[in-house]
């Protein structure tokens, strides 16, 4: 019998099957062909068990491999493949009794204890009320205009046409960026399955020469997630929140800023879910040396979202998000604005094509538009010319796993600023490659 089924993941649907006429479909047809040809072939019931549970169909490969100990019981390797598939439909307590009698087999190889292992430490920390996880990533980052400038040097000041210094021109860079989270889930131990959520959130990068481009950012938001709607709803859960952080800019205060917000998440159907969050935030900027008149951007953020994310097969899943956001200064209107914003794109896995690892590789693709329309005219730049902009970002993610923990990712993306201000126009093409660690 060969390699492992499954790797360690999220809980999964116990019934899906892949679609009729594709190559995953065809798959699973013969293996299961073959397994009522010959049921009592342990090398053909093992062959399906794993089809049918990388195509999905959990109940299928559970049958198989526990058909598999009625012919022979002393299948160690059988035995914690049951323990893996319980594992991530999210039953523990069987998980574990089949991966402890795994171990207890006397020729239990030692892959196999490796992974039981593995796997009951998994379990233990999962059935902890109290569990940390998150992941840091690290890469390099090329942009084609890193300080989101101008691509000329005509601009508007005072109503006129002026003319900017060099530096301030759109220019290129390379740069090195860090970025991170750590997460808390306190379990409640009640019935509606209510965790106290807590996650620190950090970023930072540093250019190669444009300093004004460095950006540091922590972020903290801390709040109960509770189920709702029990006996109506399968799943919806509810999560006020309080949020605060920290931005700095060229290595100088920018803003900080706290509020308050709640996340609503609901599970429409076994393949459609919707997560919407809504958000107000005080935002305080101290002038600098860097910004003398930073203040003026002081004032309130309101703010909402929501992505309906849709699961088409095992390979694919698509989305689509919308969000609306108002920031209203306390003392410069010319400053305050309103954003309307609309998105979609795809995520689609596929077999390793270079390794021939059982880790899939995956592609993503996203698009985003916006719309800006500010209160007033600033006369500092022009009294006649009240200040629209439009976004449209597009990126392009490959993602390569090593193991189950370590990915290797690759981004290229594209960010178009149309303005009714010459000021504000850039446009900015960047490569991102680097490595993330999930713990």
């Amino acid at each position: 019998m060969a390699a492992a089924i499954l790797a360690v993941g999220q809980p999964a649907s116990a019934q899906q099957t892949p679609a009729a006429g594709t190559e995953r479909g065809r798959e699973y047809d013969a293996a299961f062909q073959a397994m009522m040809q010959q049921p009592a072939n342990l090398d053909v019931l093992f062959k399906f068990a794993t089809v049918a549970a990388q195509a999905g169909d959990m109940e299928g490969a559970i049958s198989a491999l526990e058909r598999m100990l009625l012919i022979n019981p002393d299948l160690p390797r059988v035995r914690l493949e049951l323990g893996v598939l319980y594992f991530r439909l999210g039953s523990y307590e069987i998980a574990n009794t089949y991966l402890e009698t795994a171990l207890a087999s006397p020729a239990v190889p030692p892959d196999v204890r490796a992974r039981a292992e593995q796997f009951m430490a998994e379990i233990r920390k999962r059935q902890s009320p109290s569990r940390f996880f998150g992941e840091v990533f690290g890469g390099v980052r090329y942009q084609s205009n890193a300080n989101l400038g101008p691509p000329t040097s005509s601009v508007r000041l005072f109503g006129q046409t002026a003319n900017l210094n060099q530096s301030s021109i759109g220019t290129a860079d390379w740069g090195v960026l860090t970025s991170g989270y750590i997460r808390h889930v306190y379990d409640l131990g009640t019935q509606d399955r209510a965790a106290l959520e807590t996650q620190l959130t950090g970023y930072v990068n540093r250019q190669f020469q444009i300093s004004a481009a460095n950006v540091s950012i922590i972020d903290l938001t801390m709040g109960p997630r509770f189920q709702v709607l029990q006996g109506i709803a399968e799943d919806v859960s509810v999560k006020p929140f309080f949020t605060g952080g920290y931005i700095w800019v060229n290595d100088t205060p920018f803003y900080g800023a706290y509020g308050a917000g709640l996340e609503v998440g609901t599970l429409i159907t076994d393949r459609l879910r919707n997560t919407s969050n809504f958000v107000w935030r005080r935002q305080m900027h101290p002038d600098t040396w860097y910004v003398p008149t930073n203040s003026q951007f002081t004032g309130w953020e309101y703010s909402g979202n929501t992505t309906f994310q849709y699961q088409v097969n095992e390979a694919l899943s698509i989305f689509t998000n919308g969000n609306v956001q108002r920031f209203q200064t306390d003392n410069a209107p010319w400053q305050s604005y309103q954003l309307y914003g609309v998105g979609g794109g795809m995520s689609f896995r596929f077999i390793d094509p270079l390794f021939k690892s059982e880790l899939a590789w995956s592609i993503g693709l996203s698009v985003n538009l916006q719309w800006w329309t500010y209160d007033q005219p600033d006369v500092v730049i022009d009294p006649s010319v009240n200040r629209l902009q439009n976004d449209t970002i597009l990126n392009i993610t490959l993602a390569i796993p090593f193991d189950e923990r370590t990915t290797l990712t690759v981004s290229a993306g594209r960010f178009v600023r149309g303005a009714s201000l010459p000021n504000y126009q850039f446009v900015n093409n960047s490569f991102l490659m680097g490595v993330g660690w999930r713990f």
